[in-house]
This record gives C-alpha cells, sequence and structure tokens, in this order.
C-alpha cells in the first residue's frame, strides 16, 4: 500500500494500523487496487445514478478516452454507447471531444506562456493537479494551465445544450471521482463511475457490450489519444501547428507516473526544469494504465491500435466548429472571456 502511492500519505501508526493523511493525498487511487484486504475505497455513485435513470431524468454518459480498448478490439465507441442507452443512458458521448476542446484552449496557453518564457504544465489528469495543490502550491498557482480538463469540457458542454441532464463520467481513474467534488472547479460533472462499476450495472440489467455495425465518432484521433502518455501533449501541439505556429523548437516533457511527476515538479521548483512544457499524468502509460482500467495495459494498448486506425482523419480545430464553444467556460473558473479566439464560434 505505501508503495502504491508517491507523496507520502500512507503510514502505519504505533498499532500498525494503516492511516492515509488527507493533507497529503492526491487521491490517485493506486492504493485501493494495492490493499490485499480490499480494506481502501472510493466513494460509489451507481445508487445515485440508477435512482436518476428510474425518476426519468437525462442521465448523459461521458466515455473516458481510454474506454477503447478496454472491451477487446472489436467493442469501439458505438458498441458502448448502445450498450448504455439500453442499461437506460440517455445518450453517450466520448471524452475524447473534451480532449479536442481542451487541447484548443491549452495551446493558447502555451503559445502566451512561450512568449513570457514560463513553464506550463497540463490541466487534464486530477491526481497531478492535486499533486501540484498538496506538495507544490506555487507551481499550482503560477503554472498550472486555468483549462478544464475534458471530462469537465464535455459536461459544460452537455449542460449547456440541457441544464436539467445529469452526466456521468465513465473510465479507468479514481481521482476523476474526486474532481467531480472538487470545489475549487466551476461546474464539474455530477458523477463518475469506474469501468468495474459499470460493468456491474450492466450485468445486473443484463446488458452485453457487444460489437455494432454502426458507426460513432465526435472526437479526432488527437483527442482519443488523451488516453496514453503524449497524447496531451501532442494534441497541444497539433493545435498549435493548425494555428501556424513554428513548434519545432519546443522543449516537451512527458511524464508518466507518479515518480516522474514528482522529480520533474521537484526540479521545476528550483528553477532546475530545461523545458517549455510539462504533460504531467500519474499513471504509468497515461489513463490507459488507471488503477480501474478492465484489462491489463498491453492488452489495452493493442485493442485500442485497431480502434484508433478505423477512425478518420479530421483536425482538431475542424472539429470543434461543429460545437458551440464560445456559449460555454473552458476555464476552471467558470468564467468566459469577453475576446474568444478566433477559431471558436458563439
Amino acid at each position: 500500500r505505501k508503495k502504491a502511492g508517491t507523496v507520502g500519505a500512507i503510514s502505519d501508526d504505533e498499532a500498525g494500523i494503516c492511516r492515509i493523511d488527507e493533507s497529503k493525498c492526491i487521491h490517485c487511487g493506486h492504493c485501493i487496487h494495492s490493499c490485499p484486504f480490499g480494506a481502501i475505497g472510493s466513494k460509489i455513485f451507481a445508487a445515485d445514478i440508477i435512482r436518476a435513470i428510474r425518476e426519468g431524468k437525462r442521465v448523459i454518459a461521458m466515455c473516458a478516452p481510454a474506454s477503447e480498448g478496454q472491451f477487446g478490439k472489436d467493442i469501439g465507441m458505438a458498441a458502448i454507447r448502445s450498450a448504455l442507452k439500453k442499461a437506460g443512458f440517455a445518450d453517450m458521448v466520448e471524452v475524447g471531444l473534451g480532449g479536442d476542446m481542451t487541447a484548443a484552449y491549452e495551446a493558447l496557453e502555451w503559445i502566451e506562456a512561450r512568449k513570457e518564457g514560463r513553464i506550463m504544465t497540463t490541466s487534464c489528469c486530477p491526481a497531478f493537479i492535486s499533486m501540484l495543490r498538496h506538495h507544490y502550491p506555487a507551481l499550482y498557482e503560477k503554472n498550472k494551465s486555468s483549462t478544464v480538463s475534458p471530462m469537465v469540457a464535455v459536461s459544460r458542454y452537455l449542460k449547456h445544450l440541457d441544464p436539467d441532464c445529469i452526466t456521468v463520467f465513465i473510465g479507468p481513474c479514481i481521482a476523476k471521482k474526486g474532481e467531480t467534488l472538487n470545489e475549487l472547479i466551476k461546474d464539474t460533472p455530477d458523477y463518475a463511475m469506474t469501468y468495474g462499476e459499470i460493468v456491474a450495472m450492466l450485468d445486473a440489467k443484463g446488458v452485453a457490450i457487444e460489437p455494432v455495425e454502426e458507426s460513432y465518432q465526435e472526437s479526432s484521433v488527437f483527442g482519443k489519444r488523451f488516453a496514453s502518455s503524449g497524447g496531451v501533449a501532442g494534441a497541444v501541439m497539433e493545435v498549435m501547428k493548425e494555428l501556424g505556429e513554428d513548434t519545432s523548437d519546443i522543449r516537451l516533457m512527458t511524464c508518466a507516473g507518479g515518480e516522474e511527476c514528482k522529480k520533474a515538479m521537484t526540479l521545476l521548483k528550483v528553477g532546475k526544469l530545461n523545458v517549455d512544457f510539462v504533460e504531467g499524468m500519474i499513471c504509468n502509460g497515461g489513463c490507459v494504465g488507471g488503477p480501474s482500467k478492465h484489462q491489463a495495459e498491453n492488452v489495452v494498448l493493442r485493442d485500442r491500435e485497431d480502434l484508433l486506425g478505423k477512425a478518420d482523419d479530421r483536425r482538431i480545430l475542424e472539429n470543434l466548429k461543429n460545437y458551440p464553444m464560445g456559449e460555454f467556460s473552458m476555464l476552471r473558473d467558470g468564467s468566459i472571456p469577453e475576446e474568444i479566439p478566433p477559431f471558436i464560434s458563439r
């Protein structure tokens, strides 16, 4: 359990009882799956979600980019969407769309930070953001991106279309549950579930996730690749290129795993990190290596490549023209700037 964490939040008291220091915990969830006794758990929202569905509320699932590859090489987003609708969800939207949204806004921040000579860190991993907040507060204030994560972006988009809908994130991440409850972020999703929880819900309804003939894609392949280490930075760099920026001399660092993130932030804190931008993900390999993944990471990665190879080649900014980006906030504080980027539509 102690080895599962990287921030020293877990220790034993005088009686040998395991204790978690909430002031240090970043809610990554790795201790939950490492505890041999199953003594550690996370908040479960399944009953609330089922109740909302039974009450006839419009409950919309939002599936993480890491979902492709979790259930086999023949189970893409369309198949997952079909199964969730059979289980009572009104619809499902892929959070890779939120990846496109986040990449577009982070690109603007990176361009500005580059002019200022300021190192910028990514915003998509809530456990990484918690690490900054609890253990590197000066970096949290100065270097953290102010753009919301893809999960929050999609939820805000859906609630802009229908303020009464209930949004539910589904993915391999425990920290996303904490993000839905984070009072420092305005307008977060209502609930978050892991793959294990949603599979249990489907089993209870007698619904199997099976291949379907129809296709479904709302995200660019760059947004889909947010799930893997390097994918976030790759998407942001893609937007910068689409905006006509020269990215050839950008010094980029990708950190996957708590130890890598901790080392990079320690160097940044003392002014010895010689890069322009840092992608931070607490899980090894990125989200596909999340603590609540449904299959082994190597299996997921293999099957993902088959599925992602079938995606079309739409560009990020081209894709976002289909969405009212200027009508909801992409910033953590919930504000909408008076001047919106030229590529954003009202």
